[in-house]
């Protein structure tokens, strides 16, 4: 009994030692941030997707619910996904691709959704790789 007793005890510090030097991947956020140079505010989407709307090469989404209309409202602004790795998240992309859309808010403010997507006014549009974003270390900076 006092050996059954001896091995578990041992498993047990290694399985403490082994797990406090791992970082559990739900831990862990994976982000994109946004930061406005313009001098005027901007909003933004990132087209992911799914429930959020459109993935590359398509255009906007047919509608608002996932567009930010104004960067100075969000606490930090960008593109926050977790427990799955940058790697993981293109591979899931149909191309491979990450399109971010970057918008004034004025125009996002005087025209209806519609008005917006179907005269495309936008300011900027960014398609993106993985690599693109390794090479501005995760960090969009309009303009």
């Amino acid at each position: 009994m006092r050996k059954v007793s001896g091995i578990i005890s041992l498993m047990s510090i290694i399985l403490i030692v082994t797990c406090s030097q791992c970082e559990l991947a739900m831990d862990y956020a994976y982000e994109i941030d946004l930061v406005n140079n313009s001098g005027h505010p901007i909003g933004y989407y990132f087209a992911v997707g799914g429930k959020f709307g459109t993935f590359y090469p398509d255009s906007l989404p047919e509608t608002n619910d996932y567009i930010i209309y104004d960067i100075t409202k969000v606490l930090q602004p960008g593109f926050e996904q977790h427990n799955k790795s940058w790697e993981k998240f293109f591979h899931g992309l149909p191309y491979d691709t990450l399109s971010v859309f970057i918008f004034h808010t004025d125009t996002l403010n005087k025209y209806t959704w519609e008005e917006v997507r179907d005269g495309y006014k936008i300011l900027r549009r960014y398609d993106l790789s993985q690599e693109d974003l390794q090479q501005m270390e995760y960090k969009i900076i309009y303009p």
